[in-house]
């Protein structure tokens, strides 16, 4: 063996930054084993030790002090339950390199299981404390007790000298804590997260009962005597002084309820915030109340969703949005929009006038802090590309990284809550009582107009006591009221707030998704479109002959009538509108045009069955009439081919005559002229000039005409 690699030292990988200790060195391949010191994997995994040596010669690993180290001070009772688990599996870990075999591993644990009756699991427990502490039988010494006053080392709670010891408890050894602690990692440290009562009756249960065996075969549990047993405030005790908040929280609700509920709160939201504009925060929530139609006042809508867009630095509402949508992009973009462009403008269309210095914010942020669902995806990545803004997502279930947008939810709902009305109630109504949802009496428009006063006034007005300034605010006097930290940031701090035109905000909100441009027109939605660029140069004319070709395109969802087509390099974009045979969509959502097509295709489905069904019984009507033919065709006997074939077209000449006597307006069909139509030959209907009125004269005459006409013009009457 390499004299610069040795057997029971421990290493440290720099590329995990993981420590594991040398068990077991042979230059053979392959038979060479390490054992990671923080158990994963639980057990001895195989290495060459060539290239354990080129490591360590790479810096890849470097050794490092033992970590675990013997006790200095030990007591009988320590070095006795030493003893006794070293007499039991001495055998098996001094076989080497056997031992690291899985299959010899468990053979000789099942043989150690049948001698002593220890479970199979206590001893692999016991095995990887042996190898992770230097393969020493020192390993095996309790390192769980604690160090009491005076130096006495105390394994849990004492008896008290005044308390009789049956009543209280008993004296705790060390199985004794062994068994709490194992009660306690198998079932209190469990997303169930069962109350310390029930895991001490699971305690009792699993290591301080005796199983009777009755005569009829079936097994019942008794406890201990009473003196055996250790008390709940035992119990109690040793979780308290052996179990820390950190690892209890984390195992009980996981990570991110540790670190949403039970984390120390050391740092602050808005540390380091350079000014305004440095960081938006945006988030949406549905709001407590019920609301009416604008368009029909009867009937209920049910509840508004609210966006807020707030400035991390100042704490001032720079964008809002109230509406039907969401929470989706769609509701999202609004209320980025509203942040970015002017609210005099926003104020004035809900009847409410202010200044510019009442609501100075239509600027881009240089981050935007929001939630995963609205700004993960494609669309969000526009924002970046086209805006220049980072978008920061905070994890799931962890709305304390955003407190600043989450705490103005709380404002706005006690501001408003007691006057509204329609404002949902806690469901502790009484049978027979009102429904606060008949209450509602606000419309989408009025609720607006609330929330916008809401909003002004907690910009201008709210002071906000739990605000830290900084020691350049402290200095300047400034009031932490949310527009003068607004003004005072862009005056003093270095500001991140740039404008772009509402043209360029609009397309990097709106949705961008695939079309084409074809023969018909642009083709996207299943819908046909046109443009004055597309005209200009032929685009539809070069689609029919070469392909349809695909094209990417920005719109809005809530009125398809106009759309937004990129050109090749995506630096230029063209306005394109709908056809005039498409124009019935026109002003319609894409939700409706998708209903409309969905409704077209299900009428169509309708009625395929129907249809069908008309065409069988078509077909049935065909053969019938040709049956009826067949059976109506003389025989042909004696008549050749070329007889049959030469006079068709004095034939036709004779079939033509008879139809156009039957077809006459003034021909009354008669069984002569039946007669006369059925031998293909014409017969006169001659009637005395006495009994026609002129009109009729004039008809006849008019017929008589026709009919030489059609003789070629050979006898004239």
């Amino acid at each position: 063996m390499a004299a610069n690699v040795c057997v029971n030292q421990v290493y440290r990988d720099m590329r995990s930054d993981k420590q594991f200790r040398l068990l077991w060195a042979e230059p053979s391949p392959n038979n060479s084993f390490i054992y990671w010191l923080d158990e994963k994997p639980a057990v001895p995994a195989k290495v060459q030790l060539s290239e354990l040596e080129q490591a360590l010669r790479q810096g890849w690993i470097i050794p490092e002090e033992d970590p675990f180290t013997v006790h200095a001070e030990t007591n009988e009772l320590m070095r006795q339950k030493r003893d006794e688990i070293w007499a039991k599996m001495k055998d098996a870990l001094l076989d080497e390199p056997g031992i690291y075999n899985r299959k010899i591993r468990a053979e000789h644990l099942r043989r150690i299981e049948e001698e002593t009756g220890e479970n199979v699991t206590n001893l692999y427990k016991r095995l990887r404390k042996y190898w992770k502490r230097g393969k020493s039988p020192d390993a095996f010494l309790p390192d769980y007790s604690t160090r009491g006053g005076k130096g006495k080392l105390r394994i849990g709670r004492a008896v008290p000298k005044t308390e009789n010891p049956s009543e209280f408890g008993k004296k705790l050894t060390l199985e004794d804590g062994e068994f709490m602690d194992a009660a306690i990692r198998k079932y209190y440290l469990t997303k169930v997260e069962p109350d310390l009562p029930s895991v001490y009756q699971r305690l009792l249960e699993d290591s301080y009962t005796v199983i009777e065996k009755r005569e009829d075969g079936t097994e019942v549990a008794h406890l201990l005597p009473k003196g055996e047993l250790p008390s709940i405030y035992q119990f109690r005790y040793w979780y308290r002084r052996h179990f820390d908040v950190k690892e209890v929280e984390t195992k009980r609700k996981g990570e991110t309820g540790f670190e949403l509920n039970s984390r120390a709160i050391t740092g602050k939201n808005d540390f380091g915030m350079l000014g305004p504009g440095s960081q938006y925060q945006v988030d949406a929530t549905v709001a407590d109340i019920y609301l009416v139609s604008q368009f029909d006042r009867k009937n209920i809508i049910g509840r508004p969703v609210m966006y807020f867009c707030m400035d991390a630095a100042s704490r001032i509402v720079t964008g809002m949005y109230i509406g039907l949508e969401g929470p989706s992009w769609l509701g999202m973009t609004m209320a980025l929009y509203n942040a970015t462009t002017d609210k005099v403008d926003y104020c004035h269309q809900f009847g409410i006038e202010i200044t510019e210095d009442q609501w100075p914010c239509h600027h881009v942020p240089a981050v935007l802090l929001g939630d995963r669902g609205e700004l993960e995806g494609h669309d969000a990545d526009r924002l970046v590309t086209m805006l220049g803004i980072r978008v920061d997502n905070a994890p799931p279930y962890r709305g304390d990284l955003k407190p600043i947008i989450e705490s103005h939810f709380k404002t706005i709902n006690t501001t408003v809550k007691p006057l509204l009305p329609g404002w949902v109630l806690p469901d502790d109504r009484k049978r027979g009582g009102s429904d606060y949802r008949l209450d509602a009496k606000l419309d989408i428009r009025q609720f607006t107009r609330i929330i916008i006063q809401c909003v002004l006034h907690y910009n201008n007005e709210h002071y906000m006591d739990s605000f830290e300034k900084n020691e350049q605010m402290l200095k300047s006097g400034v009031e932490a009221i949310p527009v003068k930290l607004w003004n005072w940031g862009i005056r003093n701090s270095s500001g991140s707030l740039r404008t772009f035109s509402k043209e360029t905000i609009q397309l990097a909100l709106m949705p961008k998704e695939g079309g084409s441009v074809t023969e018909k027109g642009i083709y996207f939605k299943k819908l046909y479109y046109t443009c004055k660029k597309a005209r200009e140069e032929l685009w539809f004319e070069k689609a029919r002959k070469e392909g349809r070709y695909s094209a990417e395109i920005s719109y809005d969802p809530r009125d398809m009538k106009t759309i937004y087509l990129w050109d090749q390099n995506g630096k230029d974009v063209y306005p394109c509108t709908l056809l005039d045979w498409e124009q019935r969509f026109a002003g319609k959502s894409s939700e409706e045009v998708e209903y409309e097509q969905k409704n077209q295709d299900y009428e169509k489905k309708q009625n395929e069955r129907a249809e069908m069904e008309a065409r069988i019984n078509l077909n049935r009507a065909i053969d019938a009439i040709v049956a009826e033919a067949e059976k109506m065709v003389p025989s042909t006997a004696g008549i050749t081919k070329v007889e049959r074939l030469e006079n068709i077209r004095e034939n036709r000449k004779e079939e033509k005559e008879a139809i156009r006597v039957q077809e006459a307006f003034t021909t009354q069909p008669t069984a002569q002229t039946e007669k006369a139509g059925e031998n293909h030959a014409p017969v006169e209907e001659k009637t005395e000039d006495s009994e026609l009125t002129p009109i009729q004269r004039l008809l006849r005459d008019d017929l008589d005409q026709r009919r030489r006409k059609g003789n070629g013009g050979k006898g004239k009457g």
